[in-house]
């Protein structure tokens, strides 16, 4: 098994992983870390800037020698959902060359891409970096696969919302090989249908991109999307350690854990080890967000109960029809108390309702522009 992990930029975490690896040897390895320089001119990517750690291209270059000394790669992650059309400038495709050629020259060997424009200006760059696609890319088919093959992907990494289609990921797998590679603990909602809008909102937040007043739309409609139903943790596109070998089995070799947002104050190398020895015992909220909480509201869903429940899927895919299906509700009674539950998801729809700033905003500016109107009605009768 070969992991890519999000990268907290310390010495200390690489030591970890070097000791890993050579503990590990023959069944695991962790073959890079993943992230990128938050202080420079190319700000953009799959995450929110502000809530990555703070990097500058001198730290990350020292990073990158560091890792590499060790053993251990390190991708950049260049893969916003959009650039705002930069990249079909003149003066974009030539910043973006330039930045390219600087992380080259720092070392820098890996990319991870989103824009099928981007992967062109990699290629037409010359220089010799492999390339991953990115989950932003939403690959959930084997064509799709194929297309980023041929644009030049080393690596795919397959859309969480097949997490449980084994038929389609194998299909995946027949298309492109050992260039699949799957998230392990997606924190996502399968199918959510903010999904494709929070990618687009992630790319536009930065430093350098300061026009936006409103700043928790998705994570509170996500939070709320969340505590819709004592099922919906059920419903994210995690896989428990125990079923890695489902997928291993499959042909999949290289497996991710995200969380860039959680490095910083959660322990990824704890998280690691669970899933190289394919055992926890507790909660698995813990393992997808990296022993991080994303928020106060996260149930105790006990993992060692969740035993069996990968196992419909393997037989057929999921259809999607859960007010007629049961399977997952029946699974979150198993690995969750209900009252709690329900007492859980009350708090947060509270909290959250309570704390949108965006219905806020909405409200007072239509109750203005109302009051403006009707003051202008009774000018005109006046």
């Amino acid at each position: 098994m070969i992991f890519s992990i999000p990268s907290d930029f310390k010495e200390e975490t690489i030591n970890c992983l070097e000791k890993l690896n050579k503990e590990k040897e023959g069944k695991a390895k962790i073959a890079e870390t993943y992230g990128q320089a938050t202080e420079t001119e190319i700000q953009s990517s799959g995450r929110v800037t502000e809530a990555l750690p703070k990097v500058t291209l001198r730290t990350l270059e020292d990073y990158v020698k560091y890792s590499r000394d060790r053993g251990i790669g390190f991708n950049y992650t260049l893969n916003p959902a959009c650039f705002g059309n930069y990249e079909f400038s003149l003066k974009g495709i030539e910043q973006l060359l330039r930045f390219l050629r600087t992380l080259h020259n720092i070392g820098i060997q890996s990319l991870t891409v989103t824009s099928p424009a981007i992967f062109e200006i990699v290629s037409g760059s010359g220089l010799p970096f492999k390339l991953k696609a990115s989950a932003i890319c939403e690959v959930a088919s084997p064509d799709k696969a194929s297309f980023y093959k041929k644009l030049g992907a080393d690596r795919i990494v397959l859309d969480p919302d097949i997490t449980r289609n084994f038929k389609v990921i194998k299909n995946i797998y027949r298309a492109v090989g050992d260039a699949s590679e799957i998230i392990i603990n997606n924190v996502c909602y399968k199918n959510c249908p903010y999904k494709m809008f929070h990618y687009n909102h992630e790319a536009h937040c930065h430093s350098r991109h300061g026009e936006q007043d409103i700043k928790d739309y998705y994570t509170n409609r996500c939070s709320l999307q969340k505590a819709g139903g004592v099922m919906h943790p059920i419903r994210l596109n995690w896989i428990r350690p125990e079923d890695l070998h489902y997928y291993y089995e499959l042909g999949i070799r290289h497996f991710k854990i995200q969380g860039r947002q959680n490095v910083v104050t959660g322990d990824v190398v704890k998280t690691l080890r669970y899933y190289i020895d394919e055992d926890f015992n507790g909660n698995l909220y813990d393992l997808i967000t990296l022993f991080s909480p994303y928020n106060a509201f996260q149930p105790y869903m006990d993992n060692k109960s969740l035993d069996g429940y990968i196992g419909k899927f393997i037989k057929q895919p999921c259809d999607d029809l859960c007010g007629e299906c049961g399977y997952c509700e029946n699974f979150a009674e198993k690995s969750m108390e209900k009252a709690k539950v329900l007492e859980i998801n009350k708090n947060a729809t509270t909290f959250f309702k309570e704390f949108d700033t965006y219905t806020k905003v909405v409200d007072c500016r239509a109750k203005k522009l109302r009051k403006e109107e009707s003051f202008c009605e009774l000018l005109e009768d006046f």
